[in-house]
């Protein structure tokens, strides 16, 4: 899902749509925001079918919500430590 992202986000681009994929991201992607990138990646709720089943699942937007909000703050709070500590481990 994140190179096809990845891929339309540079493809507009006019700066960078001689440039391969692979080539653009090594312009403007350091190594310490690539694997931040992973980590929001693995821990953010990505499936929004997920949270219709829960939806439909408990009957109430409650719960749907709660796990939406938690996963996104876990995602972006670890997203930020691994940035903060690999950028400064590869100064």
């Amino acid at each position: 899902m994140i190179v096809g992202t990845l891929g339309t986000i540079y493809g507009t681009d006019p700066a960078t749509q001689s440039m391969t994929l692979q080539n653009a991201l090594r312009q403007d992607l350091t190594p310490a925001g690539a694997m931040a990138l992973l980590v929001f990646f693995a821990f953010a709720m990505q499936c929004a079918s997920t949270l219709a089943v829960v939806r439909r699942e408990t009957n109430s937007w409650k719960w749907p919500v709660i796990q939406f909000a938690y996963m996104t703050e876990i995602a972006y709070f670890s997203a930020l430590g691994v940035n903060a500590v690999l950028s400064r481990l590869w100064r």
